[in-house]
């Protein structure tokens, strides 16, 4: 590897540290906006939505640049492919993170479900998600990678609850359906923020070790 090429790698790898570190945040910010419906919180959150807006499309550029003018092959290239994936799946992070915004907005001034939700759980175990699914991309660590697959089975299962829970609700309040919906997004938000942690770990697992194990079952 060429010096040129090694230092404009380090740079990448400081890049996608960046924009991982403000999905983290925002990520870890949904569980108190669940529970405080803060505004001002959630202006907090789609400011930074911005800024990695802008930072994924910086990355994007940045690896289709290394790989025009270095032409990498083996394990260089594979490690480029992932960082385009994996950048790619932390800014659906964010937008993940501002559909829940967009539908505490739209609550905020409506009569809150009254259930057992699993919402401050969910949100604490799709942060921690998030959070060692990037922690491992840093640290190519593996073990971390294959925690983030089993905790998304934990995951998956609270959101079929919370949907159940929720069918409930509609059954017995036709008139909390429009509540109830929006409850329910924001379940499948958080849900899908476990999928996209999930397709992090699959990627640090692929330029480790070149097993691709997604559509794999058990």
């Amino acid at each position: 590897m060429s010096k040129h090429f090694e230092r404009d790698l380090n740079r990448l790898n400081e890049q996608l540290n960046g924009l991982a570190g403000l999905v983290v945040a925002s990520v870890g910010k949904i569980t108190s906006l669940l529970r405080s419906f803060d505004l001002v919180l959630a202006d907090e959150i789609a400011e930074s939505e911005h800024i990695i807006n802008d930072m994924e499309v910086d990355i994007e550029e940045e690896v289709l640049k290394l790989l025009a003018l270095h032409q990498p092959v083996a394990t260089d290239l594979r490690f480029l492919i992932v960082v385009l994936k994996v950048n790619n799946d932390l800014e659906r992070m964010g937008d993940q993170v501002m559909n829940i915004v967009e539908r505490i907005r739209f609550l905020k001034e409506r009569d809150r479900i009254v259930a057992d939700l699993e919402f401050d759980r969910m949100g604490r175990l799709a942060a921690e998600m998030v959070r060692q699914s990037v922690d491992a991309l840093i640290r190519r660590n593996l073990n971390d990678a294959r925690k983030v697959l089993e905790m998304d089975d934990t995951l998956d299962a609270m959101h079929a609850r919370t949907y159940q829970d929720l069918q409930d609700v509609m059954s017995r309040d036709p008139a909390q359906i429009t509540q109830a919906v929006s409850y329910l997004t924001i379940s499948s938000n958080l849900e899908r923020l476990g999928d996209l942690a999930t397709n992090v770990a699959e990627e640090i697992i692929f330029v480790e070790e070149g097993e691709v194990i997604r559509h794999q079952d058990g």
